[in-house]
C-alpha cells in the first residue's frame, strides 16, 4: 500500500512577509512574484519615446527598472546618481560663485550628462574588444570614418573630441565628472583674473576683488562667464551623439541607462533640481541614437517641483509629457500582485495547491466581499504589500485571520499609509499632517461648505504658532490667512486642491458628475473650479487613521 506523506495546515508565521515595501530589498519575491502590466516591453524598445517611469512612491518604478536588469543584464548601465562625484560640482567654489551671480550653469549641467552617457555606452559597447580598449576604439572608429565625405568629417571631430577626454575615458565615472568640472573651473577662474588684470591670485581674492566690480564690469564678467560655459564642446558633444547613433548600428546591441534614486539627497538642493532639469533634457536629446535609451525614474511629485523651481521663460511642459511612462495599476492586476505572493508565501513551506488571499481571509468584511474591500484601500503594489504583512502580523499562530484581526490590521495599515503620505510629500508639504486633522471625524463625503472657517482659523493660527516661518506651501498659506491676506473660504479651497493632488481625497465638482481623483500623470484641477459646493471624497485608505465616521 502506497502512502500519503501529510502535509501539516498553513499556519501564519512570526515575521512572514509577502515582500517588502521598498523594491531593492524585495530580491526574494521581485524575480518571482512580478506582475507585468505592458510597461516592460515599452521600456525595452529603443524607439518607443516612454524615457520617464513616472510614479508615485510605490508604485513600481524600482522594480520595473530592476526587472528590465534582470531581463538584459549586458544591455542595461545602471548609474547611481551618488557615485556621479556630483557633490564635488556643488562644492565647487567658483562654480557657486558664479550661480551666485546668475551665470546661467544650464548648458554645463547638459553637458555633464551627455558626456557621462555617451562614454558609458561606449565603454559597454567595446568592453569585449580583446586589445587595448583606447588604442582599439580610436584606431576603430578612425579607420570606420576615413573618407572625406561630410559625414565622416563630422564623425573625426566627434573623435577628436573622445580623444581630447582619452586620459580620463577608461576611468570611474565619478573621475571624469571631476576632471570635466576640474576643466571648467579652470577656464572661467583664467577668464575671472583676466577681467580683474590679476595673476595667479587665489579664488578668496578673486571673491573680494570681484565685489569692487561696478555693475557694468559685473555685467560684462557674467557675459564672458556665460560664453565659456555656453560654448563647453556642446556642439561636439552634438556630433558625438550622432557618432553614437552610427556606431550602434546592431538592433541586438541596444542599451539601456537606468537612473533611479533621484529622489533621495544625493546632492545638496541648491543645484539638484537644475541637474534633474537637465537630465531630463538629455534623455530627451538621446532619443535621436536609435539603439540606446536613458530611463529616468521620479515621483510625480519630484517632477513636479523640478518644473515648478526652474522653469524659464517659455518653458512647456508639454514638450516632455510624450516622454511619461506614467505606472497604473488596474484592479485586477493588483489582485494578482497580492495572490501571486501570497501562493509563493505558502507554496514555499506548506502545499503545492494554490493559494490566494480569499483562502487566509474573511469572506466578507462589513457586508462587503474581502477582495472589494481591499481594493477599494489600495492603489499600488506597496499599499497590497503593506496591507497584506499587516494581516499577516495579526494572524501569528492561525491559518485564517478572523474579523476581529483584520480589523486590527486595518487599522495598523490606514495609519502608516497616513504617515507614508506624509513622509512623501514632506518637500512640498512639511506640516501636512497637521493640516490633515480637518478631516478627522467627517463623514466619507462632504461638501466644502461644512468646513467652518472658525475650524480652518484655529487650525492654521496653531500651525503658525508652532513652526513659525516655515516654508511650505500649505504653511505660507496658513500665514497669509493669519495676516488676514485672504480668507478662510479661499484657504479651504487651496486646502482641498492640496489634499487632491497627494491623492488624499476625490472632488466632485458637480452634482451629476462622478467624483474624480489624481492619476499618476498628476491630472490638475484649478483653484477656480472648487467651490463651496463642491463635494469632497476621502479616500477609504485613509478612513480608520481619520476616524471617518462611515
Amino acid at each position: 500500500m502506497k502512502s500519503t506523506k501529510r502535509t501539516s495546515p498553513f499556519r501564519f508565521r512570526r515575521r512572514d512577509e509577502i515582500g517588502a515595501s521598498a523594491a531593492e530589498e524585495d530580491a526574494e519575491f521581485l524575480s518571482e512574484c512580478f506582475v507585468d502590466t505592458g510597461d516592460l516591453s515599452l521600456l525595452m524598445n529603443t524607439s518607443d519615446r516612454h524615457h520617464i517611469v513616472l510614479g508615485r512612491t510605490g508604485a513600481g518604478k524600482t522594480a520595473l527598472l530592476l526587472k528590465l536588469a534582470e531581463d538584459k543584464p549586458d544591455q542595461v548601465i545602471q548609474i547611481s546618481p551618488e557615485n556621479l562625484a556630483l557633490t564635488y560640482v556643488s562644492n565647487s567654489t567658483i562654480i557657486s560663485f558664479f550661480g551666485s551671480i546668475r551665470v546661467n550653469l544650464d548648458p554645463f549641467f547638459k553637458l555633464l550628462w551627455r558626456h557621462v552617457f555617451t562614454v558609458e555606452i561606449l565603454t559597454r559597447h567595446v568592453s569585449e574588444r580583446r586589445e587595448p580598449k583606447q588604442k582599439s576604439l580610436f584606431q576603430w572608429l578612425r579607420e570606420r570614418f576615413a573618407s572625406d565625405t561630410p559625414r565622416d568629417k563630422e564623425m573625426k571631430e566627434a573623435i577628436d573630441y573622445l580623444e581630447k577626454w582619452g586620459k580620463s575615458f577608461w576611468l570611474e565615472t565619478e573621475l571624469r565628472v571631476k576632471e570635466i568640472t576640474q576643466k571648467l573651473e579652470t577656464e572661467l577662474g583664467t577668464g575671472l583674473r583676466a577681467q580683474l588684470g590679476l595673476g595667479e591670485a587665489n579664488f578668496e581674492a578673486l571673491v573680494k576683488a570681484a565685489k569692487k566690480l561696478t555693475q557694468d564690469e559685473r555685467a560684462e564678467l557674467v557675459y564672458r562667464a556665460q560664453k565659456v560655459i555656453s560654448a563647453a564642446q556642446v556642439q561636439d558633444l552634438q556630433k558625438v551623439i550622432r557618432l553614437l547613433d552610427t556606431v550602434l548600428e546592431d538592433r541586438q546591441k541596444s542599451y539601456y541607462v537606468v537612473i533611479d534614486n533621484l529622489d533621495e539627497n544625493w546632492v545638496e538642493e541648491r543645484i539638484r533640481y537644475k541637474l534633474i532639469m537637465a537630465l531630463i533634457v538629455t534623455a530627451r536629446d538621446f532619443i535621436k541614437v536609435k539603439n540606446a535609451k536613458i530611463i529616468v525614474a521620479l515621483r510625480r511629485d519630484l517632477i513636479e517641483r523640478v518644473f515648478r523651481l526652474t522653469r524659464e521663460s517659455g518653458f512647456q511642459e508639454e514638450k516632455y509629457r510624450s516622454l511619461y511612462l506614467p505606472l497604473t495599476w488596474s484592479n485586477n492586476a493588483l489582485v494578482e500582485v497580492l495572490d501571486t505572493r501570497v501562493d509563493a508565501l505558502v507554496t514555499r513551506r506548506y502545499t503545492k495547491q494554490s493559494v490566494t488571499h480569499r483562502d487566509l481571509l474573511p469572506k466578507t468584511y462589513k457586508k462587503t466581499p474581502i477582495t472589494e474591500y481591499i481594493i477599494d484601500r489600495v492603489e499600488r503594489p506597496r499599499d497590497v504589500i503593506s496591507f497584506f504583512n499587516c494581516c499577516i502580523a495579526e494572524g501569528t499562530d492561525r491559518h485564517r485571520l478572523d474579523t476581529k484581526g483584520f480589523r486590527a490590521a486595518e487599522g495598523e495599515y490606514s495609519r502608516s499609509r497616513l504617515r507614508a503620505l506624509g513622509d512623501e510629500w514632506s518637500a512640498n508639504y512639511p506640516s501636512l499632517l497637521d493640516f490633515v486633522k480637518i478631516l478627522q471625524q467627517r463623514p466619507p463625503s462632504f461638501e466644502v461648505s461644512t468646513i467652518e472657517d472658525n475650524h480652518v482659523n484655529e487650525l492654521c493660527l496653531s500651525v503658525a504658532a508652532e513652526k513659525p516661518g516655515g516654508k511650505g506651501l500649505l504653511q505660507q498659506d496658513a500665514m497669509k490667512l493669519v495676516d488676514c491676506v485672504f480668507p478662510a473660504a479661499q484657504f479651504k479651497v487651496l486646502l482641498m486642491q492640496a489634499f487632491y493632488r497627494i491623492g488624499l481625497v476625490g472632488l466632485k465638482l458637480e452634482p451629476h458628475e462622478a467624483e474624480c481623483w489624481v492619476d499618476e500623470t498628476g491630472l490638475s484641477i484649478s483653484s477656480a473650479e472648487i467651490t463651496e459646493s463642491t463635494t469632497v471624497v476621502v479616500h477609504p485608505m485613509y478612513h480608520r487613521a481619520l476616524g471617518i465616521r462611515v
